[in-house]
This record gives structure tokens, C-alpha cells and sequence, in this order.
């Protein structure tokens, strides 16, 4: 290995905190790993990382080396790289992970329009509510919605995601359309858990924000669910408005409360912090924030 792989090596170990998942990203043992770092350490006469049998830690050395090269090996990649990635034909496997509702409604178009496009690219698209690891179990990246807290992953914004409060036109003769967030209070409210807090609607009306907490005898975890759980009656669904369009174009829910629009999330792109990116990742990723500029209802509804 030459130093210049020693040096993408230590900053792998630096970013992953492990020597094991950076050997296998850079298709070593984790005992050649280990020893690549000792022989660079013994070349700049430091040590660079604390080792202990949980975790791998930066020492002030090792800070200031990393800080150092890291932008240097950004500059070195795009060198080596140079204009040939950018006209490189797409192929491979490309496995993704994305929301239940949003994957099967909104997702599917867009990857077949892409597949269409780079008839090389095979997709796996696995459609999970749980937040996988896409380092640990493989996936290129994952489609998300809502506030993202992993620092170690690279997350581009695609779209806005606005949100509606809707109930079935019954329900609305029946119980009266709410007119102020604290109207909530005497309605029955379809709580869906795969909300961060599905209790709590957050309304964030310039000058005059509400925060309610709400209460119903119904919960199911699932965006499409809640509004199919409004169209039947069972109450007022706060969800996306992707998710609502269908229905409320069909008149089987209406949008009320109009003046108080509920909290919205954006759409992202994550992908693991990686150098080697795939081709056909970045492709596909340009391809996802082209499709959804225009937002999240799809074409031809807009």
C-alpha cells in the first residue's frame, strides 16, 4: 500500500471510529489495516489514534494530520478521477431504502424513469419504516422524510414535504371543522406513530406558532393509513400532502384549517460519507432532486 492509501486508510478509521468498517470499504483485513496505521504512525513519529477494545479515537496528532489531508484527498480523487467518471456509463446494482407509503406512491415512477434512462443499473428497492444502517446492512443510500440526526452520512434536500389536516366530509357535518389549532382539543385525532411525535402537531403560523397536544382513539403507523382512516370517518389525519392528494382531489376527505398549516418535513437523499462513491449513486441522486423540484405530487397532478 502506498501513502497515499495509508492516508485515505487513516482518514476511513478517523470518520467510521473503526478499523474493521474501514478495512471492509477499502477491501482490506482489519489486520492489514491495523498495520498500515502502525507504519504510518511510525513514519510521522506519532501516535495518531487511541485504540481501545470498544471504540478508535483521534489523538491531537491525529486531528491535526487528518484536518490536513482530508481536503487534500477530496483535491487528489477529483484529479484521478478527472472527466471520465462524468461521462462513465452507469451499471450495477443499486440498493435503496425508502418509507413504506412514499416508496410504493411516489418512488416507483422516478426509479423506473431511471432504470429506463441507464439500462445497466439494476434497483433494489426494499420499502422499510425502520431506520436501517446503510453502512452495516449495504444499502447505497436511503430516501428519507423529516429531520435527519446522523452527522456520519452526506444528505442532499430533494423536496419539501407540506402537510394537511383533513377529515371525511361526515365526520366535518358532524363534529364541525376545527377553525384554531386549539379546536383539536374536542376532536377525534388519527394518531399515526411513525410521526417523531405523534401526539404533538405542531402548527408554525408567522408571528402567531401553536403547539397542541392531541388525543383519539385511533392509532396505526403509516401516512396513506391515517388519511384512509379520515376518509372513513374515524377522525382528523394530519399527514402529508402527497399522501392526502388523491383523496382529497376525489372527495372522500377535505383539507380544513387552510389558515393554520400544520408543520412540514423535507424529502432527503442520504448516503454514506464515502470517497468511492458509485456512479451510478450520484446519478441517481441528480435524477431524484430533477424529478422532485417541481414537489411531491406526481406529474401531471401538479
Amino acid at each position: 500500500m502506498d501513502r497515499i492509501d495509508a492516508l485515505r486508510l487513516f482518514s476511513a478509521v478517523a470518520e467510521l471510529e473503526s478499523f474493521t468498517r474501514a478495512a471492509e470499504r477499502l477491501g482490506l483485513t482489519p489486520g492489514a489495516a491495523s498495520k498500515q496505521i502502525s507504519a504510518l504512525e511510525e513514519r510521522m513519529q506519532a501516535r495518531l489514534l487511541e485504540r481501545t477494545t470498544r471504540s478508535v479515537r483521534l489523538t491531537d496528532a491525529g486531528r491535526a494530520l487528518l484536518d490536513r489531508v482530508r481536503p487534500w484527498l477530496k483535491e487528489y480523487e477529483e484529479l484521478e478521477s478527472g472527466l471520465a467518471q462524468e461521462h462513465a456509463a452507469a451499471v450495477g446494482v443499486l440498493r435503496v431504502s425508502a418509507p413504506v407509503d412514499f416508496g410504493a406512491q411516489r418512488l416507483v415512477e422516478p426509479v423506473t424513469a431511471f432504470m429506463t434512462r441507464w439500462p445497466g443499473v439494476e434497483v433494489r428497492l426494499d420499502m422499510t419504516d425502520r431506520m436501517v444502517d446503510l453502512v452495516d446492512e449495504g444499502y447505497d443510500l436511503a430516501v428519507r422524510i423529516g429531520h435527519l440526526t446522523d452527522s456520519t452520512l452526506i444528505a442532499r434536500r430533494l423536496a419539501h414535504a407540506p402537510m394537511v389536516l383533513v377529515g371525511s366530509p361526515a365526520y366535518l357535518a358532524g363534529a364541525g371543522a376545527p377553525a384554531h389549532p386549539s379546536d383539536l382539543a374536542r376532536h377525534d385525532c388519527i394518531i399515526d406513530r411513525n410521526r417523531p411525535a405523534p401526539m404533538l402537531w405542531r402548527f408554525p403560523r408567522a408571528g402567531e406558532p401553536a403547539e397542541v397536544k392531541v388525543a383519539g382513539r385511533f392509532s396505526l403507523n403509516g401516512a396513506k393509513a391515517a388519511v384512509c382512516a379520515a376518509a372513513s370517518g374515524a377522525g382528523l389525519a394530519c399527514a402529508p400532502e402527497w399522501a392526502a392528494r388523491e383523496a382529497i382531489d376525489a372527495g372522500a376527505v377535505k383539507a380544513v384549517m387552510n389558515d393554520w398549516t400544520p408543520e412540514g418535513r423535507d424529502l432527503w437523499a442520504v448516503y454514506p460519507s464515502n470517497r468511492y462513491l458509485a456512479h451510478r449513486v450520484r446519478l441517481f441522486v441528480d435524477h431524484l432532486a430533477d424529478w422532485f423540484k417541481g414537489g411531491l405530487c406526481p406529474r401531471g397532478e401538479e
